[in-house]
């Protein structure tokens, strides 16, 4: 899990880490399989409440808060085997879509570096329309309550006022990685979808 602004006086953020197995010392150097960076763990805590514990060290089934590490995602696996990678974590298929807008612009750099925060986050998707000249962002989520926690979040978290405007959409279909641009554009799709 993935979490920012635990603590409205400062703008940290927090990954939590389960001990699958082995231990965990505070300083010790770590790989991150999927960016292939050495990791330094310096800033390990227990968090129980409102309060936050330094930890020396963790053994299996411990979960661990990792402050100020921004390079990690849900699902992601540190090691100091190199050999150990897991596949990643399914994406549920969204079922409602939304256009998410920033009606003041004086706080669209809240509004962006919030919405960043929250993608990164996983709290819900984003998708690109191809060929739109468009560059607000179509939101996608399994149900509406995401939209409200983006919403929420944005609003308390970073002072970034949102309206969602539906989008007519209601399915999505992953297509096969690596498709080239032609064999999208060969695709036989009902009338209305993009």
């Amino acid at each position: 899990k993935i979490q920012a602004n635990m603590d409205p006086r400062h703008r940290d953020r927090i990954a939590f880490v389960r001990i699958c197995s082995g231990k965990f010392e505070r300083d010790m150097t770590v790989v991150h399989p999927r960016s292939g960076k050495k990791i330094r763990l310096a800033s390990s805590h227990k968090l129980f409440g409102n309060e936050r514990e330094t930890v020396d060290s963790a053994y299996a089934g411990d979960i661990v808060g990792l402050v100020g590490l921004s390079d990690f995602g849900i699902g992601d696996t540190l090691t100091t085997d190199t050999n150990i990678q897991f596949k990643e974590i399914p994406i549920f298929t969204p079922e409602t879509f939304a256009y998410l807008h920033n009606p003041n612009t004086a706080k669209y750099k809240q509004f962006r570096q919030g919405l960043d925060q929250l993608l990164q986050e996983g709290v819900i998707q984003v998708m690109r329309i191809r060929d739109s000249i468009t560059r607000i962002p179509l939101l996608a989520a399994v149900g509406q309550l995401q939209f409200e926690v983006v919403q929420y979040r944005l609003e308390t978290e970073y002072g970034a006022e949102s309206r969602l405007e539906k989008a007519p959409w209601s399915v999505i279909k992953w297509l096969p990685a690596g498709m080239e641009e032609s064999e999208l554009d060969a695709l036989q799709l009902p009338t209305g979808t993009k």
